[in-house]
């Protein structure tokens, strides 16, 4: 019995990744032209966060191709009966790397949400403390996941895979709890106000921050989704998962800083 396509699963995930970047392209160029042309009053965490989340994106997708260069077309991996899928499902140094990019990633944008929610939130320390303590166990539980599947040499590590399913869990809950929190506090801070604007002032920026947030939940929803039925593209999926990461806080900063309207409902 032949093991499964990861090589052409991965390659649809380059693919995949490709086309996402190229979003990312164009949002981090609009970025720039919002944060350092039209609106030159940003704090300066905003540009230095839309500069790192597009590194890293870049990297990633770099990193990919060398990836799929080495698998596809190295003599001494395709000279392999099924090598390239054997490679694809094994641990190396690219693999850890890329892994370890996409946790990265997604650390920082925690942390950025983070600080977002400590903002509108009027600096609520306790409030703020519990989040960093969650961010800590999910930054726990993904070096603990991490560090099984690179001890083992084995992507598909019983254990790990079950950490792993944890982490993308917990991921799900501090990204909802965070996305709802200052939408939340957004429209308790329009509400306020509405006898004097006779209108929530806050609404374009709450349907934003919603949007923004169900977007990179449902990328991790469709990752969990994968790991749990056991699919082999469960074993790539993450890859895909970076470009996502990168693409929220840039399509938030653009939409809001260009005021998006939605129409009333």
């Amino acid at each position: 019995m032949s093991p499964p396509a990861v090589d052409r699963m991965f390659v649809t995930s380059v693919w995949l990744q490709c086309i996402i970047y190229g979003f990312n392209c164009v949002l981090f160029g609009v970025c720039m032209y919002v944060i350092f042309i039209r609106n030159k009053s940003a704090h300066w965490i905003v540009p230095l966060s839309c500069i790192f989340h597009f590194s890293m994106a870049t990297v990633h997708i770099i990193i990919s191709f060398l990836y799929a260069l080495q698998g596809l077309t190295d003599p001494a991996v395709i000279s392999v009966p099924y090598g390239s899928t054997l490679y694809f499902a094994s641990v190396t140094a690219l693999w850890s790397t890329m892994t370890g990019l996409y946790l990265f990633n997604v650390l920082v944008l925690h942390f950025l949400l983070i600080w977002r929610f400590y903002l509108v939130w009027n600096r609520n320390l306790v409030a703020t403390i519990i989040l960093l303590i969650l961010e800590v166990g999910h930054l726990a539980t993904a070096l603990a996941a991490w560090g099984m599947v690179t001890h083992s040499r084995e992507i598909d590590e019983p254990i790990a895979l079950h950490v792993a399913t944890g982490l993308f869990i917990l991921n799900i809950v501090l990204t909802i709890y965070l996305t709802s929190g200052i939408a939340y506090r957004l429209w308790r801070a329009g509400a306020d106000t509405f006898d004097l604007t006779g209108h929530n002032a806050y609404k374009p920026a709450i349907y934003t921050i919603i949007q923004c947030g169900a977007l990179y939940t449902s990328s991790i929803v469709v990752i969990c989704i994968l790991r749990l039925s056991g699919q082999p593209a469960g074993l790539v999926a993450p890859y895909v998962g970076i470009q996502f990461a990168t693409l929220t806080p840039l399509l938030l900063i653009v939409s809001l800083k260009f005021g998006v309207r939605h129409n009333e409902t």
